[in-house]
C-alpha cells in the first residue's frame, strides 16, 4: 500500500515547517506491513502522483491560498471513482466574534462530490475546557474500522477537542456519531443525526458510481502529536485515536473489510 499525504493540508503544512506535528501519525502508517508514506511534491495534487498511490490523506485544506483548484477536485473524484482510498479530515467552522477561521469551506467541496455534507459548525464539550470522548453508542461497532480484527485492534474511545459536523443520511456508514453531550457554539444545532466520521464504499454509495472508498472526518487536529499545540492540541495519544486512524487507512487500502 502506498499512502500519499497532501502537503497542502493544514496539519501537513505545520509538520513540514519543522514542528513534527505528524511524527507519530507517520510512524503509525509506516508500521502497517508493506506500507510506504510520502508527501505530495508540489503546490497542487497531480494526477501523476495520485494514480501511483493507494490512499490519499488530506489533513484540512486551509487557508484560501491552498484552496482546491477545479482540476484538483476533478482528479480527487477520479482517484476515488477508479478505486483509490481517500481520508478527508476537515476541521471546525468559524465562530463569529471569537474565531474567524472557517476551516470547512474547502474540504466541503470535496465532500460534496460524494454527497457528504461537511457543515460549518463548532461542536465541543459544553464545559469548554474539557475534551470530548466518543465511545459506546457513538460507534458503528459492526464496521471493521471500529471492530478491527479483534479486541487487540478494536476502537473503544476517540478523544477530540472541537470539530465540525457531517451529515450524510441514507447512504454510506455512520461510522462515529457526535456525542449527544456536545454543543454547537456556532449554530446551536443538535448533535442528533450528526457525525464525527462517515465511511463510503461502492456497496453503500447509492447512485454514485465509485470503485474506491472514502472516510470523512470532522477534525484533523486529533491526529497531531502529543505536546504540539499549533494549530490546536495534539491528541494522537489519547484514547484509541492512533488505532482509529490506523484502521481507517488499512480499510481505505483494502487491508480490512
Amino acid at each position: 500500500m502506498k499512502v500519499l499525504l497532501d502537503s497542502m493540508g493544514l496539519q501537513a503544512q505545520v509538520h513540514l515547517a519543522g514542528h513534527r506535528r505528524l511524527a507519530r501519525f507517520l510512524s503509525i502508517l509506516e508500521s502497517i506491513p508493506d506500507c510506504s508514506v510520502s508527501f505530495s511534491s508540489g503546490p497542487t495534487l497531480t494526477w501523476k502522483e495520485l494514480r501511483d498511490h493507494t490512499v490519499l490523506v488530506i489533513t484540512t485544506r486551509y487557508p484560501a491560498e491552498v484552496a482546491y483548484s477545479g482540476q484538483e477536485l476533478t482528479w480527487i473524484w477520479d482517484f476515488v471513482r477508479l478505486g483509490g482510498g481517500l481520508l478527508l479530515m476537515s476541521n471546525h467552522g468559524d465562530l463569529p466574534g471569537s474565531n474567524p477561521h472557517d476551516m470547512t469551506q474547502y474540504d466541503a467541496q470535496v465532500g460534496h462530490l460524494f454527497g457528504v455534507n461537511i457543515e460549518c459548525s463548532w461542536f465541543q464539550n459544553p464545559a469548554g475546557v474539557e475534551l470530548s470522548v466518543l465511545c459506546g453508542k457513538d460507534f458503528l461497532a459492526s464496521h471493521p474500522i471500529i471492530g478491527g480484527h479483534g479486541e487487540e485492534d478494536a476502537v473503544k474511545t476517540i478523544v477530540i477537542n472541537n470539530c465540525s459536523s457531517i451529515v450524510a443520511e441514507g447512504f454510506g456508514h455512520p461510522l462515529v456519531s457526535l456525542s449527544q453531550d456536545m454543543v454547537d457554539l456556532r449554530n446551536g444545532n443538535s448533535p442528533q443525526n450528526r457525525l464525527f466520521a462517515h465511511a463510503l464504499d461502492p456497496q453503500t454509495a447509492g447512485s454514485l458510481s465509485i470503485e474506491g472508498r472514502l472516510v470523512t472526518v470532522a477534525d484533523s487536529g486529533f491526529i497531531g502529536d502529543e505536546g504540539t499545540t499549533v494549530p490546536g492540541p495534539g491528541l494522537i495519544g489519547h484514547g484509541d485515536n492512533a488505532q482509529f486512524v490506523k484502521n481507517v487507512v488499512r480499510w481505505l487500502g483494502r487491508e480490512m473489510g
